[in-house]
Formats: C-alpha cells, sequence, structure tokens
C-alpha cells in the first residue's frame, strides 16, 4: 500500500507546482542560482519569470538551459531501493516526468 501511496504522491507533485530555485556558486565563483520548473504542468517561461522575480530589474544571463523528459516508470525505478521483477509490470505506466532547469546569474 506504501509503494501506491508515494506513486501517487509522486505523480501529483510531478503535475502541478511553480518553479522554484536556490543559490549556488558558479566556476568563477560569482553567486548564480538555478531556477527549477519541472513537471508537466510547468514550461520554460515559469523559469524565466522566477528569474525575472529573482533579479528584478538588473536582468540576468541565462549561464545553462538543461531539461529532460524521463519515462514515468524508469523515473519510478530509479527512486527504488531494490529492482524486483514482480514491481516492474506494476511500474510500467504511460506518461513521463518532465525535468527542467535553468541556471542564471543576475547581471
Amino acid at each position: 500500500m506504501s509503494r501506491a501511496l508515494f506513486v501517487f504522491i509522486f505523480f501529483v507533485i510531478t503535475l502541478q507546482g511553480c518553479a522554484t530555485s536556490r543559490e549556488v556558486f558558479l566556476a568563477d565563483g560569482t553567486r548564480g542560482h538555478n531556477v527549477n520548473c519541472s513537471g508537466s504542468g510547468l514550461n520554460y517561461s515559469n523559469c524565466l519569470e522566477k528569474a525575472g522575480e529573482i533579479c528584478g530589474a538588473r536582468g540576468y544571463h541565462i549561464l545553462n538551459q538543461q531539461g529532460d523528459v524521463v519515462p514515468f516508470s524508469a523515473a519510478i525505478r530509479e527512486f527504488s531501493a531494490s529492482a524486483r521483477t514482480a514491481s516492474v509490470g506494476y511500474l510500467a505506466q504511460s506518461g513521463s516526468v518532465v525535468t527542467r532547469n535553468l541556471f542564471i546569474k543576475c547581471k
């Protein structure tokens, strides 16, 4: 039962939410931000909006943009502690998990 609950919670989280950010240090020692707008309910415009909120009127430089679409069954297997053959049929569901990251530096 707990596995089904985990799958349901994970699915709901990926469908909705808002862009988040965290401060990171760049290779040159300056501060930047990793803006995450993953999930099927978001897109890169949400990342750009969050970047605008962070940097304000100063503006920002986009340093890197990353994104990937991972099949839902593969994403669940990565969180599993052990891959059992019995559970593979249960996890083979349609859909995908979308990840998007934008690395920015304020001007």
